[in-house]
């Protein structure tokens, strides 16, 4: 029996469009961290469809089993953020300089993994697809599940060892090596349900994988704070930041973080988000001492990859007008008196020649000197390139996106390499990004 739709899914179709408005009118937080309001008004939206459509929904019917999924999410999101230590495949930009901002962004984005893509998947079941979607039933023998705990071991460890060959092999790896476990322990297995001839569930999260990365690629793309992509092989050829092939690991991953959440659910005994595992065992309650001992474990690992995060995965932090070290102390805080309030305004405020001869009256500067600083300005944001990478660049004589337009990204990385003291020069597929930008934007101005 239909329901009226839930007063949670009217605001998040409020706050999607607020934000995307704000967005555009560069209104923070909505300019920084849109994708994780944009995610979350999906989310709510979602839920309140489903109600809608069947009178139950993960987060007015399941409602401590939705928040609890919530730091899974996290946790098991960063067990993939850990293994881009070494995969080196995305990186992140224009990030804040607040440790306590960028922790809860990661905290907020992260949380929105599970929960999209469940919410996703439950909402394809309710729709009522692949009703009559049967296969011959497969039997999975225990030799066969003993061989895809060791083929998922292969695709995690080979992923790891050999990134620039294997890194596909990650959005699979736990699909092989966990789902024996749940089927032999009586979880919530697609082992089994392949074995009843039914691939109703998988072609859900398929489906579901694919929506939910056209949406997180297309929200990520309009955002300030944002991920960039360095898949080796697969650098031309994007929709939005992603290689176009990329996309084909959406489907196998939703597979994947189901899986990983169906093996956490055995230590649970059983108990799940859907419908049919929600309520196994309802007088089991998990014991004090392990749910302590889980908090504190998640928390600290947690704080530990946040850490690891800053250091190795953020290549920038989004530059601010105070760290525009190339314009003297006196002219930055001249500059918001003239209405020259970010480092954005200073080249946004200046596209005509005529801006640019107001604007050095008014400071009382020659003109060239503002010419200077409103190509830094630029070059400082390209692609969020950072105040730490603009420092590079200029000591390999690079002060503007003309003259990065004109490098060669090889010959450029050996001489950044050359000259860089006790930074680590950034990887090649970072300095293609940015010379592949910077002809985009010399292309676009004429």
């Amino acid at each position: 029996m239909k329901k009226t739709f839930p007063i949670h899914g009217i605001f998040g179709i409020v706050l999607l469009l607020l934000s995307q408005f704000l967005l555009f009118k560069k209104i923070d937080p909505f300019y920084s961290w849109f994708y994780c309001f944009a995610w979350w008004s999906y989310i709510l939206i979602i839920d309140a469809i489903i109600y809608r459509l069947k009178g139950n929904s993960l987060l007015l019917n399941r409602t401590g089993e939705f928040f609890l999924m919530i730091p899974w999410s996290i946790f098991l999101w960063l067990i993939f953020e850990t293994a881009n230590f070494s995969l080196e495949n995305w990186y992140y930009i224009n990030l804040p300089k607040s440790t306590v901002e960028r922790w809860v962004g990661y905290a907020v984005a992260y949380g929105t993994v599970l929960p999209g893509m469940f919410e996703t998947t439950e909402f394809l079941e309710t729709t009522g697809l692949f009703k009559n979607l049967r296969i011959k039933k497969i039997m999975i023998s225990y030799v066969g599940r003993l061989v895809l705990i060791l083929l998922g071991t292969f695709c995690l460890v080979a992923s790891i060892l050999m990134p620039e060959y294997f890194f596909p092999l990650i959005w699979i790896g736990f699909i092989f090596l966990l789902e024996p476990f749940i089927y032999r322990f009586g979880g919530k297995s697609l082992l089994k349900d392949l074995e009843e001839g039914n691939l109703r569930k998988i072609f859900f999260l398929l489906l579901a994988g694919l929506i939910c990365g056209i949406l997180w690629e297309f929200w990520n793309f309009w955002a300030l704070s944002k991920w960039v992509y360095t898949v080796p092989f697969f650098e031309e050829g994007k929709g939005f930041e992603m290689p176009v092939p990329g996309f084909l690991g959406f489907p196998p991953f939703a597979i994947e973080v189901y899986v990983m959440y169906n093996f956490v659910s055995l230590f649970r005994n059983g108990r799940g988000w859907e419908e049919s595992t929600y309520g196994l065992y309802p007088g089991k309650k998990t014991r004090s001492f392990i749910f302590v001992l889980t908090v504190i474990l998640i928390a600290s690992f947690c704080i530990l990859i946040f850490r690891a995060i800053d250091t190795k995965t953020v290549d920038s932090y989004f530059p601010r007008l105070q760290d525009a070290y190339w314009i003297e102390l006196q002219h930055r805080m001249e500059l918001p008196k003239v209405g020259v309030n970010t480092i954005e305004d200073l080249f946004l405020k200046t596209t005509e020649k005529k801006d640019k001869e107001d604007l050095a009256l008014r400071l009382l500067i020659p003109k060239e000197i503002l010419v200077q600083w409103v190509e830094k300005a630029q070059l400082v944001q390209l692609k969020g390139l950072g105040i730490k990478n603009l420092k590079l660049l200029e000591r390999v004589g690079i002060h503007s996106i003309s003259a990065l337009a004109t490098e060669d990204p090889e010959q450029l990385y050996i001489k950044i390499g050359q000259s860089a003291q006790e930074e680590i020069p950034p990887r090649k597929a970072k300095i293609r990004i940015w010379v592949k930008e910077a002809l985009k934007q010399m292309r676009r101005a004429g």
